[in-house]
């Protein structure tokens, strides 16, 4: 019989054995280094059936949700060793983490898929999606920047949050980084690869923009920077730092970057012809309850829905609500107004879809015509973008 627990300390280099497999079998066994100490950053979750069959790192963080912050849970690291794959161990997994964060008042659970599909199938939507650009240094546009950039370290951590706050200001999901976060990810190495490159952009000695990046020769002996962080306070921070990377040009061959779909980046390009731009899905989240629907203002309604939601992990979310003035019954019956499976119900509560485009391009059906305008008003679209990894 299966068990959900912590990993204890017995256990931790199995799971280590684990997602060595699962994420970097090109590098073979694991040798006999001596892991660090874990971080604060994650709890490590097991499911057991005679020993640790599935495993995961389960984070908490503070992100924009609707108008203001609350906590959503992080699910990294999930992986299973070929010999116990395909035997329901990860959904299991998956399933009691839910629980878990629903129990402790966490509404949403985010992570970013190894298979979209995958996750898919067990409630998680797609919450953003991004370019990944690639171009030449000269190419970016130019720009006569109003302040001087300066290099930064993990102690600066502190000055570059009210710029990560500006940067993300409206934007669900984005991540209000805490100091572990900035000095254990964000400022540092902690994948195995090579330390990043901060740099600030500063007016008036105002910290007004980031970057964070590395630089590595590519198989075809091009040097490569890739940007794995950035953050600005308006457009001419955003124009300067591109500017530092065009400062680039004598050094480096070509620029790598991940931009959120709203910024265009083929509309700032001297020669657009010459960027390489791919669309590309980002991470997924998903309810771990429907308690957050009762946050919502639905004194738009004149009269109560009905609203059958489906669920493929969570049965206990599965069934009719009646939604109204008064706020969420959730022993409802009657024929359903609305049916909206709970992966197409998270970006309705995020704002990814509006539910005009949820019925198109998602899975929300509705029956009763009366209620689109109240929906609409309910579930405005909204700017998404988590960019954290983790």
């Amino acid at each position: 019989m299966t068990a959900y627990r912590s990993i204890g300390l017995q256990d931790r280099e199995e799971y280590r054995c684990f997602t060595r497999y699962a994420f970097a079998a090109e590098q073979g066994p694991l040798d006999d280094e001596v892991e660090g100490p874990e971080s604060d950053l994650f709890d490590l979750r097991g499911v057991y059936d005679g020993g640790l069959r599935s495993g995961c790192k389960r984070y908490t963080f503070e992100a924009q949700i609707r108008e203001g912050t609350g906590q959503v849970g992080g699910l990294g690291a999930l992986a299973t060793p070929p010999e116990h794959r395909g035997q329901g161990y990860a959904r299991e997994l998956c399933r009691a983490v839910c629980r878990e964060y629903a129990e402790e008042g966490v509404g949403l659970v985010a992570l970013w898929p190894f298979s979209t599909p995958f996750y898919r199938r067990m409630g998680w939507a797609t919450t953003n999606e991004f370019y990944d650009v690639a171009v030449s240094p000269s190419v970016l546009p130019r720009h006569d920047p109003a302040g001087e950039y300066r290099r930064l370290d993990t102690g600066d951590w502190a000055r570059l949050q009210p710029v990560e706050a500006a940067f993300g200001d409206g934007v669900m999901l984005s991540m209000r980084r805490s100091e572990t976060w900035w000095r254990e990810r964000t400022l540092t190495d902690w994948t195995g690869g090579t330390e990043p490159f901060v740099y600030g952009y500063e007016r008036d000695s105002d910290l007004a923009g980031y970057l964070v990046y590395t630089v590595a020769d590519g198989d075809s002996h091009e040097r490569t920077l890739s940007v794995s962080a950035l953050g600005y306070v308006d457009e001419e921070a955003h124009r300067s730092l591109l500017e530092f990377l065009r400062r680039h040009g004598a050094q480096i061959d070509n620029v790598e970057l991940q931009r959120s779909t709203d910024t265009r980046p083929l509309a700032l390009a001297e020669n657009p012809d010459e960027v390489t731009c791919e669309r590309v899905p980002g991470p997924m989240a998903r309810l771990t309850s429907l308690s957050p629907l009762g946050d919502l203002d639905w004194g738009v309604l004149d009269h109560p829905l009905t609203v059958a939601v489906e669920d493929p992990l969570l049965p206990e979310l599965a069934g009719r609500v009646r939604v109204s003035a008064d706020g969420i019954d959730h022993d409802a019956g009657g024929d359903p107004d609305i049916r909206v499976d709970v992966g197409t119900l998270t970006q309705l509560y995020l704002g990814r879809f509006d539910p005009a485009a949820a019925e198109r391009l998602a899975g929300l059906r509705v029956f009763a015509d009366s209620c689109r305008e109240a929906l609409a008003a309910v579930f405005p679209g909204r700017r998404v973008c988590l960019r954290e990894f983790f």
